[in-house]
């Protein structure tokens, strides 16, 4: 495989990539996972130490938007099949949104290749089949990048995991779609239906939710991602939406403009929160009056008869806890 150098004139001509050829011919291609074989990459990331948590979770995976080749490539479907970017994608024969051709936001974007997976939707997925649970994407391409102050798709196909939201930090499609849910309890739904093994957990990850865990306690990034959730129609659909409010309302006042205005957007999308009026430019004091009156709208509002997925005294624990690391995610 050869790897980027740069030629003479490149800075007059561009690169000399041409559509069919191998991109990685020409053009570099950041893949941390390979940087023994990319000098150029790890000369820059010896320079920068921090360069590769721009870009990239911990093990390697795309962690922001703008670079969905660089996780295509990655997946076991372009490695060992034939998947490309126009499998499920199209320029001009597409809704503008996304650029999928036609039939491409479903199951069929997957089975045209995983055809003995279409009679038997619900033994694979363990979800009935007109769920949001049986969809492909959602487990398979969960929405753990962050660009444009929302959250997309990762475009590196994987399966869900816990030991992946331990070891690296990154939300798993169950408890991004089952937000009032421990880690244990998907620990133990993938071991029940796939026979994965569990990591080693901690207690919290075994009594709070980790929804609650990556929004009040995670770095910035994973609290984007969690806010973003909050608000998602799926999420609510299997979690439940009448207990979100407390959670969200902290991220009205975070330190972070892009994770208020998601936690704002998401605010709105609650019951009786239609018309929450929120300002994420507006200065310290008003946030945390905004996030405080959040949570006693909440209250004047919710019966004492629904139960939160968690204690609410653990809020100010978690809040204390939260990873306050400066995150540069170069989208």
């Amino acid at each position: 495989m050869k790897y980027f150098e740069p030629k003479s004139g490149w800075m007059e001509h561009g690169f000399t990539y041409r559509p069919g050829e191998d991109l990685e011919a020409s053009t570099p291609v950041m893949r941390p996972r390979k940087i023994n074989e990319q000098p150029w990459l790890r000369k820059a990331a010896e320079k920068n130490p921090g360069l590769l948590e721009d870009f990239f979770w911990k093990d390697g995976m795309m962690r922001v938007s703008g670079r969905e080749y660089n996780g295509l490539i990655e997946s076991p479907c372009y490695q060992r099949g034939k998947l490309s970017c126009l499998f499920c994608h199209s320029l001009h024969d597409s809704n503008p949104v996304y650029q999928l051709s036609e039939g491409m936001d479903s199951n069929h974007a997957c089975l045209q290749c995983h055809t003995s997976i279409a009679d038997k939707i619900q033994e694979h997925t363990h979800h009935a089949p007109s769920s949001q649970g049986s969809q492909c994407y959602n487990c398979h391409m969960p929405n753990t990048t962050y660009g444009l102050l929302t959250a997309m798709r990762s475009h590196e196909i994987s399966n869900p995991s816990v030991a992946e939201s331990v070891e690296v930090g990154r939300p798993n499609a169950c408890n991004l779609c089952h937000l009032d849910k421990t880690l244990q309890w998907t620990a133990s739904s993938l071991k029940n239906w796939f026979g994965k093994e569990s990591p080693k957990l901690s207690d919290e990850h075994k009594s709070v939710p980790a929804g609650i865990l990556w929004a009040l306690k995670g770095d910035a990034g994973q609290r984007a991602l969690a806010a973003w959730h909050f608000g998602w129609k799926p999420a609510q659909d299997a979690s439940g939406s009448k207990w979100i409010a407390p959670f969200l309302a902290p991220l009205l006042n975070d330190s972070y403009a892009a994770v208020r205005y998601i936690a704002g957007k998401s605010m709105k999308t609650l019951p009786d929160f239609a018309e929450f009026r929120f300002d994420f430019v507006a200065g310290p004091e008003d946030r945390e009056k905004a996030a405080k009156d959040a949570s006693a709208f909440w209250k004047s509002k919710t019966a004492a008869a629904v139960m939160t997925p968690a204690d609410l005294n653990v809020i100010a624990k978690l809040l204390d806890q939260q990873d306050q690391r400066p995150i540069h995610l170069r989208e």
